[in-house]
């Protein structure tokens, strides 16, 4: 009789065990489970490709002196000199092609973001999402003003009214985003923009255009 009930508190315990353990399972799945779907297409038109940042970084004057970005790109353990970046193929091979006619050699690298893991609550999945969202507005908000004044569209004053409120929203995005992942990056994208004084140039605003996309194709969630 003894035995019996032995037996059958084991049994029950380790029931309990294996309830419990498939739970936590379930828990933790549903958790790291969950991705932050964000689709974004970037066409980069790069001058040089490297693996190594230091030969990357002596060849960004060349392109910016080619009225080009000159923007440093990392990713997937290369390094990208970048000249502009675009979201439609179709502008970047005309780009590229007109680069070509000038016997300059250069390539479009395409990136392409589907979706990002989040490992933290619901509530920072949401936090995430927006970051990302905002951080694609900007870059497009300085893609269009680079396009102003290469055509001669937007004036000094309106040009450098856009850098200042994309270093504004950066700024709130700073105070919303404390200690987590998007912190360090948000930071140095808002110092990125007291890059530049004076007279501010298209090849400028694309340097902070890809400034901003380089913070979401290496988002670290």
């Amino acid at each position: 009789m003894i035995k019996k009930r032995i037996n059958l508190q084991l049994f029950i315990a380790l029931g309990v065990i294996a309830i419990t353990t498939v739970i936590i399972i379930i828990s933790a799945l549903s958790c790291s489970g969950e991705k932050i779907v964000f689709e974004e297409t970037f066409y980069f038109v790069c001058y040089r490709r490297s693996d190594n940042a230091v030969s990357a970084g002596s060849l960004s004057d060349t392109a910016s002196s080619l009225g080009g970005a000159g923007y440093v790109l990392e990713y997937g353990g290369e390094y990208y000199v970048t000249l502009s970046c675009y979201y439609e193929s179709e502008e970047a091979e005309n780009v590229l092609a007109t680069l070509k006619k000038k016997e300059l050699d250069c390539f479009i690298k395409k990136i392409e973001t589907s979706s990002f893991p989040s490992y933290g609550s619901k509530k920072n999945k949401k936090l995430y999402e927006g970051n990302l969202n905002t951080l694609n507005s900007l870059s497009r908000l300085a893609y269009d003003c680079a396009n102003g004044l290469d055509t001669g569209a937007y004036s000094q004053s309106k040009a450098k009214g856009i850098l200042s409120d994309i270093r504004d929203a950066l700024n709130g995005l700073i105070k919303n985003n404390k200690n987590n992942g998007f912190s360090e990056s948000l930071q140095s994208a808002a110092d990125e923009c007291g890059k530049f004084g004076g007279f501010l140039y298209a090849k400028n605003m694309r340097y902070m255009q890809i400034a901003l996309a380089d913070r979401i194709i290496n988002a670290k969630l």
